[in-house]
């Protein structure tokens, strides 16, 4: 069984978009929405794994920013 990650695509058709998600044996991802095969999307929202905020001392495993959610001080 094949398990796959990604990040940052977005719908061609309706528009929906996806900053991380995961899929077991798909070679495609489709739209939840539509379920069109979506496309990379240049302007999705970074994703940071396994950070910890110097500042504020908090830690996060994935999170979709590039600044810590809870002091704003950048990764």
């Amino acid at each position: 069984m094949q398990v796959t990650s990604y990040f940052g695509y977005i719908c061609p058709n309706c528009k929906t978009t996806i900053d991380i998600g995961a899929m077991v044996g798909a070679n495609k991802i489709l739209c939840p929405t539509c379920k069109t095969e979506m496309v990379p999307n240049p302007q999705g929202r970074p994703v940071s794994t396994n950070v910890h905020c110097k500042k504020c001392n908090s830690s996060f495993g994935m999170i979709n920013s590039d600044k810590c959610p809870t002091c704003g001080t950048p990764f």
